[in-house]
Protein backbone atom coordinates (compact mmCIF):
# COMPACT_ATOMS: atom_id res chain seq x y z
CA UNK A 1 0.00 0.00 0.00
CA UNK A 2 1.30 3.46 -0.89
CA UNK A 3 0.73 6.25 1.65
CA UNK A 4 2.21 9.44 0.26
CA UNK A 5 5.91 8.74 -0.32
CA UNK A 6 5.84 5.75 2.04
CA UNK A 7 5.26 2.16 0.91
CA UNK A 8 3.81 -0.17 3.52
CA UNK A 9 3.73 -3.89 2.79
CA UNK A 10 1.51 -5.93 5.04
CA UNK A 11 0.15 -9.44 5.37
CA UNK A 12 -3.55 -10.11 5.90
CA UNK A 13 -4.34 -13.12 8.08
CA UNK A 14 -8.02 -14.05 8.01
CA UNK A 15 -9.64 -16.18 10.69
CA UNK A 16 -13.12 -17.65 11.04
CA UNK A 17 -12.81 -17.25 14.81
CA UNK A 18 -12.35 -13.50 14.59
CA UNK A 19 -15.74 -11.80 14.50
CA UNK A 20 -15.54 -8.05 13.96
CA UNK A 21 -12.33 -6.43 15.12
CA UNK A 22 -9.17 -5.90 13.11
CA UNK A 23 -5.80 -6.30 14.83
CA UNK A 24 -2.50 -4.80 13.73
CA UNK A 25 0.87 -6.36 14.59
CA UNK A 26 4.30 -4.95 13.75
CA UNK A 27 7.44 -6.93 14.56
CA UNK A 28 10.60 -8.32 13.00
CA UNK A 29 8.48 -10.40 10.63
CA UNK A 30 6.74 -7.36 9.16
CA UNK A 31 3.31 -5.75 9.34
CA UNK A 32 0.38 -8.11 9.85
CA UNK A 33 -3.38 -7.47 9.95
CA UNK A 34 -5.61 -10.10 11.57
CA UNK A 35 -9.13 -9.88 10.15
CA UNK A 36 -12.45 -11.76 10.05
CA UNK A 37 -12.92 -13.96 6.99
CA UNK A 38 -15.34 -11.65 5.17
CA UNK A 39 -13.81 -8.26 5.90
CA UNK A 40 -13.61 -6.29 2.60
CA UNK A 41 -10.13 -5.50 1.35
CA UNK A 42 -11.01 -1.81 1.16
CA UNK A 43 -11.88 -1.75 4.87
CA UNK A 44 -8.55 -3.37 5.69
CA UNK A 45 -6.66 -0.83 3.58
CA UNK A 46 -8.44 2.05 5.32
CA UNK A 47 -7.60 0.47 8.67
CA UNK A 48 -3.90 0.28 7.79
CA UNK A 49 -3.84 3.76 6.24
CA UNK A 50 -5.32 5.29 9.38
CA UNK A 51 -2.55 3.75 11.45
CA UNK A 52 0.37 4.68 9.22
CA UNK A 53 2.06 6.96 11.83
CA UNK A 54 1.90 4.16 14.42
CA UNK A 55 3.28 1.62 11.95
CA UNK A 56 6.21 3.85 10.99
CA UNK A 57 6.98 4.48 14.65
CA UNK A 58 7.03 0.79 15.58
CA UNK A 59 8.43 -0.66 12.37
CA UNK A 60 11.99 -1.98 12.92
CA UNK A 61 14.59 0.62 12.04
CA UNK A 62 17.77 -0.08 10.14
CA UNK A 63 21.26 1.33 10.19
CA UNK A 64 22.58 3.83 7.68
CA UNK A 65 23.27 2.54 4.15
CA UNK A 66 26.55 0.78 3.53
CA UNK A 67 29.33 2.77 1.91
CA UNK A 68 30.84 -0.38 0.33
CA UNK A 69 34.34 0.68 1.27
CA UNK A 70 37.33 -1.32 2.47
CA UNK A 71 37.24 -1.97 6.21
CA UNK A 72 33.46 -1.77 6.49
CA UNK A 73 31.84 -4.72 8.26
CA UNK A 74 28.82 -6.39 6.71
CA UNK A 75 26.59 -8.92 8.50
CA UNK A 76 26.74 -12.55 7.42
CA UNK A 77 25.25 -15.52 9.28
CA UNK A 78 25.12 -13.53 12.49
CA UNK A 79 28.72 -12.30 12.35
CA UNK A 80 30.52 -9.21 11.09
CA UNK A 81 32.39 -9.89 7.85
CA UNK A 82 35.02 -7.26 6.91
CA UNK A 83 34.76 -5.97 3.37
CA UNK A 84 37.87 -5.45 1.23
CA UNK A 85 37.54 -3.72 -2.13
CA UNK A 86 40.43 -3.82 -4.59
CA UNK A 87 40.93 -2.56 -8.14
CA UNK A 88 42.41 -4.62 -10.95
CA UNK A 89 42.46 -4.71 -14.72
CA UNK A 90 39.45 -7.00 -14.91
CA UNK A 91 36.34 -6.81 -17.07
CA UNK A 92 33.77 -7.39 -14.34
CA UNK A 93 33.27 -7.32 -10.57
CA UNK A 94 34.07 -10.49 -8.65
CA UNK A 95 33.21 -11.45 -5.07
CA UNK A 96 35.21 -14.04 -3.13
CA UNK A 97 34.76 -15.24 0.44
CA UNK A 98 38.09 -15.40 2.26
CA UNK A 99 38.72 -17.02 5.63
CA UNK A 100 37.82 -13.88 7.54
CA UNK A 101 36.69 -11.34 4.94
CA UNK A 102 34.72 -10.71 1.77
CA UNK A 103 36.93 -9.73 -1.14
CA UNK A 104 35.45 -7.63 -3.95
CA UNK A 105 37.50 -6.89 -7.06
CA UNK A 106 36.40 -3.98 -9.24
CA UNK A 107 37.62 -3.03 -12.73
CA UNK A 108 40.14 -0.21 -12.34
CA UNK A 109 38.43 1.78 -15.10
CA UNK A 110 35.27 2.22 -13.01
CA UNK A 111 34.75 5.70 -11.64
CA UNK A 112 32.23 6.94 -9.07
CA UNK A 113 29.32 6.51 -8.77
CA UNK A 114 29.55 3.48 -11.06
CA UNK A 115 32.23 1.90 -8.86
CA UNK A 116 30.17 1.93 -5.65
CA UNK A 117 27.03 0.86 -7.48
CA UNK A 118 28.88 -2.08 -9.03
CA UNK A 119 30.16 -3.22 -5.63
CA UNK A 120 26.68 -2.87 -4.13
CA UNK A 121 25.08 -4.98 -6.86
CA UNK A 122 27.77 -7.64 -6.65
CA UNK A 123 27.49 -7.94 -2.87
CA UNK A 124 23.68 -8.13 -3.08
CA UNK A 125 23.95 -10.90 -5.68
CA UNK A 126 26.45 -12.77 -3.51
CA UNK A 127 24.12 -12.46 -0.51
CA UNK A 128 21.14 -13.70 -2.54
CA UNK A 129 23.01 -16.76 -3.79
CA UNK A 130 24.15 -17.71 -0.29
CA UNK A 131 20.63 -17.12 1.03
CA UNK A 132 19.08 -19.34 -1.62
CA UNK A 133 21.33 -22.25 -0.63
CA UNK A 134 20.88 -21.71 3.13
CA UNK A 135 17.11 -21.34 3.01
CA UNK A 136 16.56 -24.36 0.77
CA UNK A 137 18.81 -26.46 3.01
CA UNK A 138 16.85 -25.37 6.09
CA UNK A 139 13.52 -26.09 4.39
CA UNK A 140 14.72 -29.56 3.39
CA UNK A 141 15.77 -30.36 6.96
CA UNK A 142 12.49 -29.28 8.48
CA UNK A 143 10.35 -30.87 5.77
CA UNK A 144 12.04 -34.17 6.62
CA UNK A 145 10.91 -33.67 10.22
CA UNK A 146 7.40 -32.35 9.62
CA UNK A 147 6.55 -34.42 6.56
CA UNK A 148 4.79 -31.39 5.09
CA UNK A 149 6.36 -30.00 1.92
CA UNK A 150 5.61 -26.62 0.28
CA UNK A 151 4.54 -26.35 -3.34
CA UNK A 152 7.68 -24.35 -4.07
CA UNK A 153 10.23 -22.21 -2.25
CA UNK A 154 11.29 -18.78 -3.53
CA UNK A 155 14.01 -16.50 -2.16
CA UNK A 156 13.32 -12.92 -3.17
CA UNK A 157 14.12 -9.27 -2.50
CA UNK A 158 11.40 -8.57 0.08
CA UNK A 159 11.71 -5.29 1.93
CA UNK A 160 9.30 -5.72 4.85
CA UNK A 161 8.85 -9.41 5.54
CA UNK A 162 11.21 -12.24 6.37
CA UNK A 163 8.91 -14.86 4.95
CA UNK A 164 5.38 -15.61 3.79
CA UNK A 165 3.16 -18.56 2.91
CA UNK A 166 0.71 -18.26 0.00
CA UNK A 167 -2.63 -20.09 -0.05
CA UNK A 168 -1.27 -22.33 -2.81
CA UNK A 169 1.53 -23.55 -0.55
CA UNK A 170 4.32 -21.41 -1.98
CA UNK A 171 6.84 -20.18 0.59
CA UNK A 172 8.69 -16.92 -0.03
CA UNK A 173 11.72 -15.78 1.93
CA UNK A 174 13.76 -12.60 2.15
CA UNK A 175 17.36 -13.06 0.99
CA UNK A 176 18.48 -10.78 3.84
CA UNK A 177 17.96 -13.78 6.13
CA UNK A 178 21.53 -14.77 5.28
CA UNK A 179 22.68 -11.82 7.38
CA UNK A 180 21.24 -13.52 10.46
CA UNK A 181 22.29 -16.39 12.68
CA UNK A 182 21.29 -19.73 11.07
CA UNK A 183 19.13 -20.43 14.14
CA UNK A 184 16.96 -17.47 13.13
CA UNK A 185 16.71 -18.71 9.55
CA UNK A 186 15.40 -21.97 11.00
CA UNK A 187 12.84 -20.03 13.02
CA UNK A 188 11.46 -18.26 9.95
CA UNK A 189 11.41 -21.51 7.97
CA UNK A 190 9.55 -23.35 10.75
CA UNK A 191 7.15 -20.42 11.07
CA UNK A 192 6.21 -20.56 7.39
CA UNK A 193 6.07 -24.35 7.25
CA UNK A 194 3.62 -24.26 10.16
CA UNK A 195 1.38 -22.06 8.02
CA UNK A 196 0.98 -24.93 5.58
CA UNK A 197 -1.05 -26.61 8.30
CA UNK A 198 -2.50 -23.61 10.14
CA UNK A 199 -2.98 -20.46 7.98
CA UNK A 200 -3.60 -18.08 10.90
CA UNK A 201 -1.62 -17.07 13.98
CA UNK A 202 -3.99 -18.61 16.50
CA UNK A 203 -3.19 -20.97 19.41
CA UNK A 204 -2.99 -24.02 17.12
CA UNK A 205 -0.39 -22.29 14.97
CA UNK A 206 1.88 -21.37 17.85
CA UNK A 207 1.46 -24.85 19.32
CA UNK A 208 2.70 -26.28 16.01
CA UNK A 209 5.72 -23.95 16.05
CA UNK A 210 6.46 -24.75 19.71
CA UNK A 211 6.33 -28.47 18.93
CA UNK A 212 9.27 -27.99 16.58
CA UNK A 213 11.06 -25.10 18.31
CA UNK A 214 10.37 -24.93 22.06
CA UNK A 215 12.47 -21.76 22.24
CA UNK A 216 10.59 -20.02 19.42
CA UNK A 217 9.67 -17.02 21.61
CA UNK A 218 13.34 -16.35 22.36
CA UNK A 219 14.23 -16.68 18.68
CA UNK A 220 11.43 -14.32 17.73
CA UNK A 221 12.79 -11.75 20.17
CA UNK A 222 16.24 -12.12 18.65
CA UNK A 223 14.71 -11.56 15.22
CA UNK A 224 13.32 -8.20 16.33
CA UNK A 225 16.67 -7.18 17.81
CA UNK A 226 18.59 -8.28 14.72
CA UNK A 227 16.24 -6.45 12.35
CA UNK A 228 16.91 -3.19 14.19
CA UNK A 229 20.66 -3.52 13.53
CA UNK A 230 20.80 -4.52 9.88
CA UNK A 231 22.19 -2.08 7.32
CA UNK A 232 20.12 -0.82 4.43
CA UNK A 233 20.81 -2.99 1.41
Amino acid sequence: MQQGDTAIDYEVVRSARRRRTLQLTVDGEGVRVSAPMRTPRREIEEFVRGRTPWILKHRPTVQAPLAYATGEAIPFEGHALPLYVTERSTRSVTVTRGLFELLVTVPARYEEPRRTRAVENAVAKWYAERAHDAVLASVARWVAITGRAPRQVLVRNQRQRWGSCSPDGTLRFNWRLIMLDPALIDYVVVHELAHLEVPNHGPNFWAAVAGLLPDHAARRKRMREAAANLPTL
